[in-house]
């Protein structure tokens, strides 16, 4: 093969093979965790399989897919339909018809992972091989990335655990689950991705979000996402989204898809050079959607896997927290998964960083801090690895309105108090009586968004929900292959 793969020493061999439960049930614990709380198990398998780009572009990754023991889950399938299903305890030896449906269908991200503080948490990996004959038995593990654990569950295959292979080829298996087991003791953000070859199978998709709530948690219940709300390092907050960031290199991708047969050319990672940028494993515009009766369809968007929606939207004017002012309180997990810094840049607010590396941020900036104190940025310069929590307060945009709508609205009330309108592509004052709103993107098919939609006056009758870019200021990340807009660009929707 024209590619460099590490191989199981002997040692790992050895350890591979003494780890076996008995009973012949192919399972691998790693060193148990004494039962603190409530049990969550989550079954992941290892498998391939193709995702399409925003611009079409077909590329094929590996990854992960599954979910949580006991539930239903939901996977986006190759032919990107959102599949459901039970999923299945993973059993050691060939592959099981319950667990065929997940060959070829790997996620990108994987599944988020989620628990309470307390809670023993069980990651136990499968791997199911490839469709890909070039490499059937590409070992993989899992690496929980930021979570203090020991080091036979750090998922480092020369230090812990060996790499899990496949039940099939040569150098096959016997033994192909790993049992992966930590007590969650922090809340936080985490990561976690495959250490095998990390180089090689984080930039092909093996990684995905974990998150540890407050056991008092609403969202403690369902995961982030769900608009349910909780409190992270004293901050209370009405609903947690995921931002996970990653970059795109096609000659990876090709590399890996053709290494059996001659490859149009040989990849080094040392000359790593992206294409696409992801904010949780889409591009703009594939990172928005509106819900407009009549309007919106799914053929506007690629569907976001579960927990991974990339439109972060809150209410001007209500929230959920009490004695709270108006407007919700929105909590970003930012995550960098890729390999590259990222300066990430939010339009018309200023979050508050409350968090990072799933520790609070204390530097002057303790829980309660107002809006207009402590650390609040407009950019988050992120590295590979790292961790930012950051609190958006949505009803600073109703406290910082400049949005009348002419004779209609009582504009000497609001400071500067100007709208653009549009007559025939010529933006005019709002103190026209003649003018029209700009148009709502939304309206018509579209291949992006031209910019944010203003109508009216927070809390007037005609006001609608405005659209804010969050996008990457190394401005060339922000494109599809050159092709802008694109890349890790998102949008803040702001509600009534």
């Amino acid at each position: 093969m024209p590619r460099f793969r590490k191989t199981l020493t002997v040692l790992s061999l050895v350890a591979l093979l003494g780890l076996l439960v008995p009973g012949g049930n192919g399972v691998i614990p790693s060193q148990p965790v004494a039962a603190q709380g409530t049990t969550v198990v989550y079954n992941l398998y290892a498998t391939d399989g193709y995702v399409s780009l925003a611009d079409g572009t077909l590329m094929y990754i590996y990854g992960f897919v599954g979910g949580r023991q006991g539930q239903t889950i939901s996977y986006i399938d190759n032919a990107g339909v959102m599949q459901t299903t039970t999923v299945p305890d993973p059993t050691g030896g060939p592959v099981q018809p319950a667990e065929a449906e997940f060959l070829g269908n790997a996620q990108l991200p994987g599944p988020v992972i989620y628990a309470n503080v307390g809670d023993v948490v069980e990651i136990r990996l499968k791997n199911l091989g490839v469709n890909n004959p070039y490499a059937p038995n590409d070992p993989h593990t899992i690496h929980l990335h930021g979570v203090d654990v020991d080091a036979a569950n750090d998922g480092v295959p020369e230090t812990s655990v060996a790499a899990v292979p496949a039940n099939s080829g040569v150098n096959a298996g016997a033994g192909n689950v790993v049992v992966y087991m930590f007590t969650a003791t922090q809340p936080g953000t985490y990561m976690y991705h495959c250490h095998q070859e990390a180089d090689i199978h984080v930039q092909m998709g093996m990684y995905g979000a974990l998150v540890i709530y407050n056991p008092t948690d609403p969202a403690a219940a369902t995961g982030p996402g769900q608009g349910m709300g909780g409190n992270l390092y004293g901050w209370d907050y009405d609903k947690d989204y995921i931002m996970l960031l990653t970059e795109i290199d096609m000659g990876q991708h090709l590399m890996e898809e053709t290494a059996g047969s001659p490859a149009p050319f040989a990849f080094n990672p040392v000359m790593f050079q992206p294409q696409y940028w992801l904010i949780n494993g889409l591009s703009f515009p594939n990172t928005v959607h509106v819900d407009t009766p009549g309007v919106f369809t799914w053929n506007n968007w690629i569907q976001a896997h579960p927990g991974y929606d990339p439109l972060i939207a809150g209410s001007v004017s209500t929230s959920s927290i009490p004695g709270g002012t108006p407007g919700q309180k929105v909590l970003v997990r930012m995550i960098n998964l890729g390999f590259q810094t990222q300066p990430m840049h939010i339009h018309g607010f200023h979050p508050k960083v409350i968090g990072a590396d799933q520790r609070a941020w204390n530097w002057s900036n303790p829980p309660g801090t107002p809006f207009d104190l402590g650390l609040e940025q407009n950019t988050f310069l992120i590295g590979s690895g790292q961790t930012y929590e950051l609190l958006i307060d949505f009803g600073q945009q109703q406290v910082n309105s400049t949005y009348p709508s002419g004779a209609t609205s009582p504009a000497s009330t609001f400071p500067g108090g100007t709208q653009s309108k549009q007559i025939g592509g010529a933006p005019v004052s709002n103190t026209d009586p003649a003018g029209q709103p700009i148009p709502d993107p939304f309206t018509v098919p579209f291949d992006y968004i031209p910019g944010p939609v203003v109508t009216g006056l927070v809390g007037h009758p005609d006001f609608v929900s405005q659209y804010f870019p969050w996008h990457n200021h190394d401005d060339y990340k922000a494109t599809n292959n050159g092709v802008y807009p694109g890349g890790q660009f998102t949008m803040v929707r702001t509600d009534p």
